[in-house]
């Protein structure tokens, strides 16, 4: 008899084997007659099971008797309660436990549209290899039994995290860092540098961008971030370093670095001829230094303190600024009345724009669209499109223009007017200045707060 279980609700069609079956008048599941009895041959007989519960003897019965029994079992519909894992990678694989009931007769798991066979533990649990799914999201459930299909539960299939950014790439060794880290997928991310879960983890709704704090450590750390979709290593990790300060010394053509926790020198690093601005790039990773003896900006890398490359530039560089996703670097060539577009990526002058005469300090408005260059010796401030790296117009300021800040709403400029003694307060959205205030003699920088 094949097989030798089936539904409650009946309707299992059954085979029998045997001699002797010719002229089959009855099979009989217990006391229950089987229907759509069919004579295949001398040898075998089809059926249809009717309805029962429990196990039942089975017979046939032929004008010549009725046969020995065979044990028949009777499964309910099974039924699903819960998943051990209600989510993972969409790649699959693994094994979760299906739980639920009159589950011993299970012979395929259904997940959306892919079927897996699974291994029977007890009547209340399956274990289930978990397939590759067709894409990211919620899928539908079933187990199918001797007893029917089940009700569904849902399964989440998450895509592999990817990582795009880690800022800042610089923080204390006693940890404390506030960190935010961007990418796909993140939802649920767990995040360790070298082993250690950072604390906080807070993912946005569309497990694009997550922020958390990182712990205590030293030296380079592994950046993990694990999420149900997988693990992904974020590619430039984390570096635990002291907290500095970067000076500049035109006399002796050096950088000092200052430990701002115990206010020592930690060491001096040779750069170009007198030096002058000094830039740390939005990542905390590089530090750009003007070089306007040697034309050149001499960049330094924070972890080592060494310097790592040196950009030719125009003529007494004076100042370098950053567009806040540190994609492009501005720097202000007083003697060439111009401004060098560098990318930090490689280090290399992509552009040269030319501004006023004697352009002093070069500063980026806070949305990073544009970059404003005080020109001392033509009293004006030219306005740079940091898209097209282009001059979009020129604003007439005081005598001798220097600083540069901008409130932090991006709305207004204020440029310190070193020759004339005042305030120039430019309306960004007009660019015009829309009022001069008179301050002490000789200003050269602000800062806005």
């Amino acid at each position: 008899m094949s097989p030798n279980r089936g539904s409650s609700a009946g309707g299992t069609l059954v085979t029998f084997t045997g001699t002797h079956l010719t002229g089959t008048t009855a099979v009989m599941f217990g006391a229950r007659p089987a229907s759509d009895i069919t004579q295949i041959s001398s040898t075998e007989v089809t059926a249809v099971s009717p309805a029962g519960a429990g196990e039942v003897w089975v017979t046939v019965t032929t004008g010549g008797g009725t046969s020995n029994g065979a044990l028949f079992r009777y499964f309910g519909p099974p039924f699903v309660c819960s998943l051990s894992a209600a989510s993972g990678p969409l790649g699959g694989g693994g094994v979760i436990t299906v739980y639920g009931t009159e589950l011993a007769s299970a012979t395929s798991v259904q997940f959306g549209d892919r079927s897996v066979v699974p291994t029977v533990i007890t009547d209340r649990q399956i274990g289930v290899p978990v397939p590759a799914g067709a894409v990211a999201g919620m899928v539908a459930v079933s187990v199918t039994t001797a007893g029917g299909t089940s009700n569904t539960v849902t399964y989440a299939y998450v895509g592999t995290p990817t990582v795009n950014s880690l800022t800042p790439a610089l923080g204390s060794p006693s940890g404390g860092t506030a960190f935010t880290l961007t990418g796909t997928n993140l939802t649920g991310a767990q995040v360790t540098f070298n082993g250690v879960a950072a604390t906080g983890v807070t993912v946005n709704a569309a497990g694009t961008s997550l922020t958390g704090t990182a712990p205590a450590g030293t030296g380079r750390a592994t950046v993990v971030v694990t999420t149900t979709g997988g693990t992904v290593t974020v590619p430039s990790g984390f570096t635990y370093t002291l907290q500095r300060a970067y000076v500049t010394n035109t006399g002796t053509n050096n950088v000092s670095v200052i430990d701002t926790a115990t206010n020592t020198v930690l060491t001096s690093v040779t750069v170009g001829s007198n030096p002058y601005g000094v830039t740390v790039n939005p990542a905390g990773s590089r530090v750009y230094v003007t070089n306007q003896g040697s034309n050149s900006v001499s960049i330094i890398d924070t972890a080592t303190n060494t310097v790592t490359g040196s950009i030719s530039v125009g003529t007494s560089p004076r100042w370098v600024a950053f567009t806040p996703d540190g994609a492009r670097g501005y720097v202000a060539n007083s003697g060439s009345g111009t401004v060098s577009v560098i990318d930090p990526a490689t280090n290399t002058v992509t552009g040269t724009i030319t501004v006023g005469t004697t352009p002093r300090r070069v500063t980026i408005t806070p949305d990073g669209a544009r970059g404003y260059v005080t020109n001392s010796a033509s009293g004006t401030v030219s306005v740079i499109d940091t898209t097209t790296n282009t001059v979009t117009g020129t604003i007439t300021v005081g005598t001798t223009p220097y600083g540069v800040a901008f409130t932090s709403d991006g709305t207004h400029a204020y440029v310190a007017n070193q020759g004339s003694n005042n305030v120039s307060v430019i309306d960004t959205a007009t660019n015009t200045v829309t009022f001069a205030l008179t301050v002490g003699t000789g200003p050269l920088a602000l800062a806005t707060v």
